[in-house]
């Protein structure tokens, strides 16, 4: 369902999805250069799916993936009408690469990709065309994965973390939730709920920003915590590793700030909980 890995506790997850890993005219030579060659050798192919993304400027790769390592992914199939080009090389149009994206990665994978290309800005028209070339379960994947998505995280970890909460059945978050604070200015949290005064935060800008970041985000979290707000902050290793105990949780945080499912839903929302643990936790 989500096939997750431990190896991938990396930057790669903490980067602001409006913040591309490179400009589209900066693309590393590495994975420029073997597409160049298999196009040289071949010209009929077009760059395709996680090589298309980045060559848009797009990190779309499995999390803890080297770029260098990673096989070129292309295909002369696409029509016409769904390639553009990039330095002088045929890739899959932005939609067309979404869509791919969205039907053929993991879930999470899938799900993170899809809001960093949502993020950009992608016309419906443009989607609804590209949408068109698929069928059967690829279709279903890729509707399921745009109805996932949701432009409005800031980095793949936050859209991992939101795809899971959704997939565990608990109640639909707020992604970047505004806080007014009584001086006017605003806070925001990764995911919030505001009916029940809950943040989920995850903790990444620590490690790669430093003290100051830390202990900016501590500051923030008292200040909330003083509003009446109870924030949960998870790690790297809570999300890909260990989503049940924080899961479990929230669970009970929300009930005891008073969401109030029936018994049906919250004996579905247990088994939920446990299904993405063996899904991802690997049981």
């Amino acid at each position: 369902m989500y096939r997750t890995s431990s190896a991938a506790m990396t930057a790669t997850m903490n980067r602001p999805l409006d913040e591309p890993l490179h400009d589209a005219g900066e693309t590393p030579e590495d994975l420029l250069m073997r597409f160049e060659a298999a196009f040289e050798a071949d010209f009929s192919l077009v760059a395709t799916g996680r090589t298309a993304a980045w060559i848009h400027g797009f990190d779309v790769l499995p999390p803890g993936a080297d770029q260098r390592e990673w096989p070129v992914e292309s295909s002369p199939d696409p029509p016409l009408a769904h390639i553009t080009v990039i330095d002088g090389l045929p890739v899959t149009r932005l939609a067309r690469t979404l869509v791919d994206c969205a039907a053929d990665l993991p879930r999470l994978e899938a799900v993170a990709a899809a809001d960093q290309f949502l993020r950009a800005g992608i016309d419906a028209g443009s989607l609804s065309a590209a949408l068109e070339s698929l069928h059967g379960d690829r279709l279903r994947q890729a509707n399921a994965t745009l109805l996932a998505a949701d432009p409005r995280s800031e980095s793949p970890m936050e859209s991992w973390t939101r795809c899971l909460v959704g997939d565990a059945g608990l109640p639909a978050p707020v992604p970047q939730l505004r806080v007014r604070t009584p001086n006017g200015r605003s806070k925001f949290l990764d995911l919030g709920w505001e009916r029940w005064q809950v943040g989920v935060e995850y903790d990444g800008l620590g490690t790669h920003f430093g003290l100051a970041a830390e202990s900016n985000d501590r500051r923030r979290h008292q200040l909330l915590e003083n509003l009446g707000w109870e924030v949960l902050v998870l790690t790297a290793s809570d999300v890909m590793e260990h989503p049940r105990p924080w899961l479990v949780r929230l669970r009970e945080t929300l009930l005891d700030r008073g969401w109030d499912p029936n018994p049906n839903e919250l004996r579905d929302i247990n088994e939920r909980i446990e299904a993405v643990h063996m899904a991802v936790g690997r049981g």
